[in-house]
């Protein structure tokens, strides 16, 4: 049985310039860090967000490049100047065929780097943001990005942990699909838009924790990231019985909560329904 052991997730208002933006990321760890927490989860988006699409592509990183980006090299110091796992959740990643160019479309894709800054697991995120609800929000994700097209799970010293990308949210069936993994914690890097967040963040957030007896743990963004999106911040964390342990309602900076896995048992014994699923 895993030690109970703290994690952070990470709030920010990022903007068009990544040095800054990295530079917020590795405060945070450090601020995660002197609370005692063994991870930290960045939101989406936590390396550069700007309105210009060729700025946007032109930040896009090969994972599997034999010289990894500036923003990996950032993850890498952060990671190992801090002594955290490291969960990224979302960045701009090239297609393996287009490592040298500057692509068309992209990856959403999170990143899990160890204390030691190697990176252990990725996820591209499977469901795109394709949004316009007038005089409110207009977005399409699906114009510069390639959907993923598979879960990723990954073990870590303190637990079986599920990854998803913000608009997965919405999708209870791929969640179900990472308890059927085995996931124990389940993390959510978000750039939630602050008229959906409202109204749904809190009540989907607990139900995906709820239904897959999991914790669930979601770093957002907050405020305005450029001039026609603003985010809806609330990060929090939510334990296996669907209560908000944490939660850090505006503003950057972090929320810790401690993971206990003995709790998460107890939940799935007394109430055994992932046993009695049918389906």
């Amino acid at each position: 049985m895993a030690t109970p052991i703290s994690i952070a997730a990470a709030q920010m208002t990022v903007c068009d310039r990544w040095e800054d933006n990295l530079n917020t990321c590795h405060t945070l760890a450090k601020d995660a860090a002197k609370q005692q927490a063994s991870a930290i989860l960045l939101p989406e988006n936590f390396a550069f967000f700007a309105q210009n699409l060729d700025k946007r592509l032109a930040m896009s990183e090969a994972l599997d490049a034999s010289t990894i980006g500036p923003v990996q090299q950032a993850l890498k110091h952060i990671a190992q100047d801090t002594g955290l796992w490291i969960i990224a959740g979302g960045m701009r990643e090239r297609h393996p065929t287009e490592q040298h160019v500057i692509p068309q479309k992209t990856y959403n894709t999170c990143v899990v780097l160890s204390p030691q800054g190697q990176l252990i697991q990725t996820y591209r995120k499977v469901h795109l943001f394709d949004l316009d609800i007038p005089n409110k929000v207009s977005f399409k994700e699906s114009s510069t990005t390639l959907p993923g097209n598979q879960s990723a799970v990954v073990d870590l010293p303190f637990g079986r942990i599920g990854l998803s990308i913000c608009y997965d949210l919405r999708f209870p069936e791929y969640y179900r699909q990472l308890s059927r993994e085995g996931a124990q914690i389940i993390l959510v890097p978000a750039s939630f838009s602050a008229h959906t967040g409202a109204a749904h963040w809190h009540t989907l957030l607990r139900a995906r924790a709820i239904e897959n007896q999991c914790y669930v743990v979601a770093a957002a963004q907050t405020g305005y990231i450029d001039e026609s999106m603003e985010t809806y911040g609330h990060s929090l964390i939510v334990d296996p019985w669907g209560e908000i342990i944490a939660e850090k309602k505006e503003g950057v900076g972090i929320v810790t909560a401690t993971i206990d896995l003995e709790h998460l048992n107890t939940v799935r014994t007394n109430m055994p329904c992932l046993e009695h699923r049918v389906f």
